[in-house]
């Protein structure tokens, strides 16, 4: 089955209903599911997100007992295209991929000439660095949501940040803490939630996609990764008060069958002006102007049982990337077409100077349900005496 974004329950409205509870105005529609709990007014509000955690791969990997299914009280899609870049930057700013741009892992960068893995900031096929300087970044500078919750009017409100070493995570108006093991990190939100100020925490934490890219979504090791999150979150709730746990997800994987070389197939490689970029399960390509009736043939051809092809007037029309004001940026990677998956397969390009890399036991980026539904989870605490007195404020 096939899912697309709603703009109406996704990442960037996750964002708009915390961004309700602290007064501040967003563009996008809240989630009355999580409105619900934010109007009890807890002092702490933490929002955690499992990088790759689907909710056809919690279901399957946890049994209907687990601390996590039990909370489990809604289900979201991801943006497109369902994958790291677009979703986390939608977390970070609380607007759509047409607004931030940052639609993929690998963006070709005309300023640079080159295809780039923006968060790394390193050529996509030779792996070494583009710059000094974050090139993404200073082509599609965004404005993160931490100095406006920091500046809310409810006051006295201090936001932080956590995760893992490398995670390019802005610091503006927020705290960032760095940390290297999952209980770390839920053992710096306990001290944050003991503070005498309201506090917004965002954790971010790659697992369980690291783990499902190698192994799959549902071999024995994710599993037992997932579980052992789920314990850690729960010894975290039984111990703070004041508190409001929301536990969802960037977008969820799907297990690959095959990875399609479409550098050897001549009939679409030949009508590429330059590599397909993007994600390998949404892949932006720019056509040859004289091609394009023969590059849409190809692609039906060749891979039209598990990919659709749809131009850039479709993705628009169809509001795929969101509303809002089109980011410059985005307009250059959307291509002539986007090749996008709804089966198991992936494509990739091979240049001559791509370093040999084994494919992923799952991936993401594509239109099934496995990697657009995540769930939304929501673990509320016990209010003390003394904060709820505060409530009205």
């Amino acid at each position: 089955m096939l899912s697309y974004p709603d703009y109406t329950r996704c990442p960037v409205n996750v964002i708009s209903s915390i961004m309700k509870f602290y007064r501040i105005n967003s563009a996008y529609p809240t989630l009355p599911v999580l409105d619900k709990e934010l109007d009890k007014f807890y002092k702490n509000v933490v929002l955690i997100v499992l990088d790759g955690m689907g909710t056809a791969m919690m279901e399957k990997d946890l049994p209907s007992s687990n601390f996590l299914r039990k909370y489990h009280v809604d289900n979201l899609t991801s943006v497109f295209p369902s994958t790291t870049t677009a979703a986390m930057t939608s977390y970070y700013t609380g607007v759509s991929p047409n607004e931030h741009a940052w639609l993929g892992w690998s963006l070709f960068l005309k300023e640079f000439c080159r295809t780039v893995d923006v968060f790394t900031n390193v050529d996509s096929y030779t792996k070494t660095p583009v710059s000094t300087l974050n090139a993404a970044n200073f082509l599609m500078p965004y404005e993160t949501i931490y100095q406006e919750i920091k500046d809310s009017i409810i006051g006295n409100v201090q936001p932080f940040t956590i995760a893992q070493k490398g995670v390019n995570i802005s610091e503006k108006g927020n705290i960032h803490k760095v940390v290297y093991k999952f209980d770390e990190a839920c053992d710096i939100i306990k001290r944050i939630c003991t503070l005498n100020h309201n506090t917004f925490t965002f954790f971010q934490w790659n697992s369980p996609d690291d783990v499902a890219h190698q192994e799959g979504c549902y071999s024995e090791r994710t599993a037992e990764r997932l579980k052992a999150i789920s314990s850690h979150l729960a010894e975290l709730c039984r111990s703070v008060k004041d508190t409001i746990v929301i536990v969802t997800s960037d977008h969820g994987l799907i297990d690959i069958n095959e990875e399609i070389k479409i550098n050897h197939i001549h009939e679409i490689a030949d009508c590429l002006v330059l590599p397909p970029f993007v994600e390998s399960r949404a892949a932006s390509c720019y056509v040859k102007y004289d091609r394009k009736t023969d590059f849409e043939k190809a692609v039906h051809s060749f891979l039209g049982n598990d990919f659709v092809l749809m131009s850039r007037n479709d993705i628009i029309s169809k509001g795929l990337l969101g509303s809002g004001r089109m980011h410059a940026k985005t307009a250059d990677f959307l291509g002539d077409y986007m090749i996008c998956a709804i089966g198991d397969k992936t494509i990739k390009y091979q240049t001559l100077q791509t370093k040999p890399k084994p494919p992923h036991a799952a991936d993401h980026g594509g239109l099934t349900d496995e990697e657009m539904i995540v769930p939304l989870i929501v673990v509320t605490t016990k209010q003390t005496k003394e904060f709820k007195q505060k409530k009205l404020i």
